[in-house]
């Protein structure tokens, strides 16, 4: 949602596709030795290719031809071949942009990097990084529509992320970080859209608050051409007394520190096990097998597509 808010300045620009192997193959990215040399370069471009952000890409029309993923880098450092990739991604997906592209802040909307903002913040120095905060409660309940993923499983693995990316957060400062609350975003879209493209540097769009594409397809808020500002405490009336008191266990503290109503203020925050998000891995896992065996035309195909990373 918050990307095709923010698209939909002229100024912005984020891919609809998370990207997921930046910071994993910025920690291997030696082995592919100087990238300004074409054979080096073509190396780690084959095994980019082989990702899931890619496979997506091609789903959708979009080619990355080497030679001018290759001239698009202002540099040949790893930073600059992203920029590069990005850029070609970019004249694909926005063919008649308004701004050209040294013009152009772009950007990358991939959740999982919440636990790698330290890595991504020293990777690009002039990075500012958006931190969209929702409540775990409804987080769970739209994970598991969408995935059929565990609640609980989900409100541990939405703490663990949390606590990490503000710990970053508080060390990059007011000046690279910003914390926004889901809920506040969609009560009042136009208010902090305002803050939010001041912290990026931006002119605030005369019709901020429309989307640049519909941004959603799973979950409540699926196909929806505007900000549903309804999506929000679900888990009052939706979410179980007994599964309420099992997250605010694992999540008690951030919900505290966070402004989040609690119904069982008393109990003690307390991680799971492995023992149990193990458990509730492999349920997950299969489960989220199970929805794509339906998207990928079959069981084969299904699980070769999650295990492309």
């Amino acid at each position: 949602m918050l990307r095709e808010l923010l698209n939909n300045s002229p100024d912005i620009w984020i891919s609809d596709i998370e990207s997921d192997f930046i910071p994993r193959f910025t920690r291997t990215i030696e082995r592919f030795g100087d990238l300004q040399e074409r054979t080096n370069f073509e190396r780690c471009a084959e095994e980019l290719g082989r990702t899931r952000a890619f496979w997506y890409w091609t789903g959708r029309g979009i080619t990355i031809d080497t030679q001018r993923w290759y001239d698009r880098c202002r540099s040949h450092d790893w930073a600059g071949v992203l920029e590069g990739l990005f850029h070609c991604v970019h004249e694909q997906e926005i063919s008649d942009s308004p701004r050209p592209w040294p013009e152009i802040l772009w950007g990358d909307k991939t959740p999982a990097y919440m636990m790698d903002v330290p890595l991504l913040a020293t990777l690009f120095p002039q990075a500012r990084f958006v931190h969209l905060i929702r409540d775990p409660r409804d987080c769970g309940l739209s994970a598991e529509q969408a995935w059929g993923s565990a609640p609980l499983r989900t409100a541990q693995k939405w703490a663990d992320r949390v606590r990490a990316c503000r710990t970053a957060g508080k060390t990059l400062g007011p000046e690279r970080y910003l914390e926004v609350r889901y809920e506040d975003l969609i009560s009042d879209v136009t208010g902090k859209l305002a803050e939010l493209f001041d912290f990026l540097g931006v002119p605030t769009p005369a019709d901020a608050g429309r989307f640049l594409r519909v941004p959603e397809n799973l979950g409540a808020a699926r196909g929806a051409a505007h900000v549903v500002a309804a999506n929000q405490q679900k888990w009052k009336t939706r979410m179980p007394a007994t599964l309420q008191k099992k997250i605010e266990r694992v999540a008690g503290d951030l919900l505290d520190d966070l402004g989040y109503d609690r119904e069982h203020p008393q109990v003690p925050t307390q991680r799971l096990s492995w023992l149990q998000m193990n458990a509730y891995f492999v349920r997950d896992a299969w489960r989220q097998l199970a929805v794509t065996r339906h998207e990928q035309g079959g069981w084969i195909r299904g699980l070769r597509f999650l295990l492309v990373r």
